[in-house]
C-alpha cells in the first residue's frame, strides 16, 4: 500500500508539472511594424488602396484621432517607411512624398518605422508631409504581454502615452532628448493604448517637432486546454491500473490464505 501510494503521487506530481509546461508556453516577441512599406488602414482609409496595409491579420487595428481638439490639427495619417527607398502616396486631393532623405527626421537605413504624417483641419499637409505628428489609437485582438516601444528624435515635450486600456495613464511622457536619437518605454498587460507623436507647436522648431515610432509585442500565454485534458486523462488511466493491480494482488491473496485455512 505505501509503495501504491508514493507511486500515485509521483504520477500526479510529474503530470501537473508537464500540464504547466503545456499550458504556459513561452511566447516570442513580433515586430508591432509591418516589414513593408504602405500606408496603415485607419478609420482615414488609404490614399492609394494599392499601398495600403491592413493591420488586421497582425493582431491589432489603429485608429486616428484629433490631434489637439483646436482647430489646428486633424486626424493625421500613418505610414511604415524605410529610408531605403522614395515613396510617393497621392488620393483624395493630398499628395505625400517621402524620400531618402527627410527634413529632420532620418532613421538607420533599411529600419521599418511607423510615420505619421500631420493634416491640419483645413487639410493641409505640413512641410509637404513630412511633420511626423499625430495621436493614434493601437487596439489588440488578444491582450499584450508586454509591448516595448522605440521612440526616434524626440527633441521636445509632448510625445506621451496617454490611455492604456482604456485608463488614462500620468509620467508617461517621452523627454526630450538629442537628435537623431532612440528613447525606449516597455508597457504591461496592454489591449490597447494611445499614443501621441510629435509637438506641431513645438518652441524649439517653427514647423514642429516630428517623431517615429517602432516596437515588439510580446503576446500572453495561451493555455492548451487539448494538453491537459490529456495529461489528466494519462493520470486517471494511470491511478486506475494502480487501483486494478491492487484489486488483483489483493484477490491472489485471499485465494492464498483460502488454500491454507
Amino acid at each position: 500500500m505505501q509503495k501504491i501510494s508514493a507511486l500515485t503521487k509521483t504520477l500526479i506530481a510529474f503530470s501537473v508539472g508537464l500540464g504547466i509546461a503545456a499550458a504556459t508556453p513561452s511566447a516570442k516577441a513580433a515586430s508591432l511594424v509591418p516589414q513593408q512599406e504602405g500606408e496603415v488602414q485607419t478609420n482615414l482609409g488609404c490614399l492609394d488602396p494599392n499601398q495600403c496595409i491592413n493591420t488586421t491579420s497582425l493582431g491589432y487595428t489603429v485608429t486616428s484621432l484629433d490631434y489637439d481638439g483646436a482647430g489646428g490639427y486633424g486626424l493625421s495619417r500613418l505610414f511604415v517607411d524605410s529610408r531605403t527607398t522614395s515613396n510617393i502616396y497621392e488620393g483624395q486631393g493630398l499628395k505625400v512624398s517621402f524620400g531618402t532623405k527627410d527634413a529632420g527626421t532620418n532613421p538607420a537605413l533599411s529600419e521599418y518605422w511607423f510615420r505619421p504624417v500631420a493634416i491640419t483641419e483645413k487639410g493641409k499637409l505640413p512641410e509637404g508631409g513630412q511633420l511626423e505628428v499625430g495621436r493614434f489609437l493601437f487596439n489588440f485582438t488578444k491582450e499584450m504581454s508586454e509591448v516595448s516601444l522605440d521612440f526616434f528624435d524626440v527633441e521636445d515635450t509632448g510625445t506621451a502615452i496617454l490611455l492604456i486600456n482604456g485608463q488614462s495613464v500620468s509620467n508617461l511622457n517621452v523627454p526630450a532628448g538629442k537628435n537623431n536619437k532612440i528613447q525606449s518605454l516597455t508597457l504591461y498587460n496592454v489591449k490597447s493604448f494611445e499614443v501621441q507623436l510629435g509637438n506641431a507647436y513645438s518652441n524649439k522648431f517653427k514647423t514642429g517637432d516630428g517623431v517615429d515610432i517602432k516596437g515588439n509585442v510580446v503576446p500572453k500565454p495561451v493555455t492548451e486546454p487539448g494538453n491537459i485534458l490529456g495529461l489528466s486523462a494519462l493520470l486517471l488511466v494511470g491511478t486506475f491500473g494502480l487501483r486494478q493491480r491492487k484489486k488483483t494482488a489483493s484477490a491472489a491473496e485471499n485465494l492464498v490464505m483460502n488454500l491454507y485455512n
